[in-house]
C-alpha cells in the first residue's frame, strides 16, 4: 500500500494573510488543492479561481456558513493561525479559542485531517503562548481527529530584524557572547511544502513533527557573521546581557498588575529573555540538552542565500513584526 494519500481535495486554511499562511496557500494552489481561506481578511491569492474566502471572525466562534456545495468528498483543514505580539489575552484567544472554533467546524464538516502550524519553542514551556499552544495541541489529539503537529524551528523571516541596521552602517547586536543558542532555520517556502506533505504522506499522519531547515545548526554570532561577508564590510558586534530583559521586566512588575498594555510589554519582555538564551532546536530529555543532530531537516533553503537576497531587494513580504530586534 502506498504511503501516499490521492489530493483531489478541498483544502480549508485559516491564517493565509500571515507570513507562513501565504506561503502555504501558494503551495495548496500549486499542487492542485482548491481552497476555501477562512478569516477576516481576504488573502492576496483569493482572486484565484481555485480560491474561495469566507470571511468570519473564529474569535467569535466556528463559522456559521453553508459550504457543502464547495466541498469535494475529501476535505482537510490547515491552521497557520498565531498571535501577533505573543500577550496574554491575545494568546489564548487566538493559539486556544480560534483554533478551538477552527477544530469545532472541522469536525461539523466532518474533515478528514488538521494540520496544525505550531512551534518548537513549546517544548520548553514558560510563555503565555506556548502554553495556549500547547492547550490546543492537547485538544486536538484528543479530538480522535487525524492530525499533524508541525513544530518548525526559526524562520529567516525571525532571523533577519537587523538587515536594515546594518545597511545603515550599524553594529550587529547578539546576546551575550552570541554563541549560546542556535537554530535550524526554515523558510517559507519549505516549510509551507512540508505542511502540504502532510496531507498526503501517511508517515506524518497523528505524529508530532519538529521542522528545521537543512543543517548546520547557525548561533546568532554565525549569523552575523553571514550577513557582514555578504555586505562585504568588516564584523562590528555589539554584545548584550540577555539579563536586561529581566532587569527591564521586574522595573514594570509593580505597574504591570495595573494595566493590562503593561502587562502585555512585560510578557513581550519575557518573550525577548526566552529568544535571547533558549536554542530554537530539538531537546533531548535523556541528555538534557539542545540537540541538533537529532533536529529533524527539510528543504533545501539557505539563510545565506537569503540574506544575500534580501540585503540586495530588501525585505518587501516579509513584514518583521516582533521580530525587529533580531
Amino acid at each position: 500500500m502506498s504511503d501516499i494519500v490521492a489530493h483531489k481535495t478541498t483544502a480549508i486554511l485559516a491564517g493565509a494573510t500571515g507570513y507562513i499562511g501565504g506561503y502555504v496557500l501558494r503551495a495548496l494552489l500549486e499542487q492542485g488543492y482548491d481552497v476555501i481561506s477562512i478569516g477576516r481578511t481576504a488573502p492576496r491569492l483569493s482572486s484565484e479561481k481555485s480560491v474561495r474566502h469566507v470571511e468570519c471572525d473564529l474569535l467569535q466562534g466556528p463559522p456559521q456558513l453553508p459550504l457543502d456545495t464547495f466541498l469535494r468528498d475529501r476535505v482537510v483543514v490547515i491552521s497557520c493561525l498565531g498571535s501577533r505580539g505573543g500577550g496574554k489575552k491575545d494568546a489564548w484567544a487566538v493559539e486556544f479559542g480560534a483554533n478551538k472554533a477552527l477544530l469545532s467546524f472541522a469536525q461539523d464538516l466532518a474533515a478528514e485531517h488538521f494540520v496544525l502550524l505550531s512551534a518548537i519553542c513549546v517544548q520548553k514551556p514558560k510563555l503565555e503562548f506556548q502554553f495556549a499552544k500547547l492547550a490546543f495541541e492537547r485538544k486536538l489529539i484528543s479530538s480522535g481527529m487525524c492530525y499533524s503537529i508541525v513544530r518548525p524551528t526559526a524562520y529567516f523571516k525571525s532571523l533577519s530584524g537587523q538587515i536594515e541596521n546594518l545597511r545603515a552602517g550599524k553594529s550587529y547586536l547578539v546576546f551575550n557572547s552570541g554563541k549560546e543558542t542556535a537554530c535550524k532555520p526554515i523558510s517559507g517556502e519549505d516549510l509551507a511544502e512540508f505542511i502540504c506533505l502532510c496531507l498526503t504522506d501517511i508517515s506524518k499522519f497523528n505524529k508530532i513533527l519538529p521542522i528545521g531547515g537543512p543543517g548546520p545548526a547557525i548561533t546568532q554570532y554565525a549569523q552575523g557573521e553571514m550577513l557582514f561577508e555578504v555586505i562585504k564590510a568588516p564584523m562590528r558586534i555589539r554584545k548584550i546581557p540577555s539579563g536586561f530583559f529581566r532587569v527591564l521586566s521586574g522595573l514594570m512588575a509593580p505597574f504591570a498588575v495595573l494595566s493590562e498594555r503593561l502587562a502585555d510589554k512585560r510578557e513581550f519582555l519575557r518573550i525577548g529573555h526566552y529568544y535571547a538564551t533558549e536554542s530554537m532546536l530539538l531537546w533531548d530529555d535523556e541528555s538534557q540538552r539542545y540537540a541538533p543532530e537529532l533536529t529533524p531537516e527539510y528543504g533545501e533553503d539557505r539563510l545565506y542565500d537569503f540574506y544575500k537576497s534580501a540585503l540586495q531587494d530588501g525585505l518587501e513580504g516579509h513584514d518583521l513584526g516582533a521580530h525587529k530586534l533580531f
